[in-house]
């Protein structure tokens, strides 16, 4: 796992150079401050055929009927590796489309915080698990995230006097933390980029 890690941080890290390049900043400009203190993780995902909680005395909800609901991904970057089952979706011009695993690829997914460095010129991915009918799946994200300390806002190279700045500064720690509460409990609504909105 720890050579995984290692292996999706220098993936990540690349891609971000990448990043950087396509918002005409110079490829090291955000790797510089990033300098081995990121607060990525792996997550290992099993989604089961049948419900684990079936025969519980807890009422069944139509509205949990995914391995997964639609969300974006709260950091910069999501390097996904996928078994051959599939389930995964991503919604584009109205409709969800189907992401088939492709062997040997990972799927790579835009996060929040990308979607605000780049002032909305990269979009996060909105993206859902359905449910299995058939087949276990079992998925290995790699989420790519900011060092706990940064304040993540719009880059300089994507905010001019004709297109200003979209969001307020993000505080990634504060973000982090709050999205990790909407994960696990109810805390009312879960912290969305569209808060920060200017």
């Amino acid at each position: 796992m720890l050579a995984y890690l290692d292996a999706c941080t220098g993936v990540s890290l690349r891609l971000m150079r990448a990043f950087c390049v396509g918002l005409d900043l110079p490829a090291d400009y955000l790797e510089r401050k990033f300098a081995g203190k990121h607060t990525g993780f792996i997550r290992l995902n099993f989604y089961p055929v049948d419900d684990p909680l079936a025969g519980s005395p807890v009422k069944h909800q139509p509205q949990a009927d995914f391995g997964v609901h639609h969300h974006t991904d709260a950091g910069v970057l999501t390097v996904l590796l996928q078994d051959e089952v599939g389930g995964l979706q991503v919604h584009r011009d109205g409709m969800w489309h189907d992401i088939p695993p492709v062997d040997g690829a990972f799927v790579i997914n835009t996060g929040d915080m990308a979607q605000v460095w780049s002032n909305d010129t990269y979009q996060a991915a909105i993206h859902r698990v359905l449910a299995m009918d058939d087949h276990d799946r079992y998925s290995i994200p790699f989420f790519f995230n900011p060092p706990a300390g940064m304040q993540v806002h719009p880059l300089p190279s994507v905010v001019s006097e004709h297109r200003p700045a979209k969001y307020r500064s993000i505080d990634w720690a504060e973000f982090r933390g709050g999205r990790t509460d909407g994960d696990y409990a109810d805390y009312g609504t879960e912290v969305q980029i569209s808060q920060y909105r200017v």
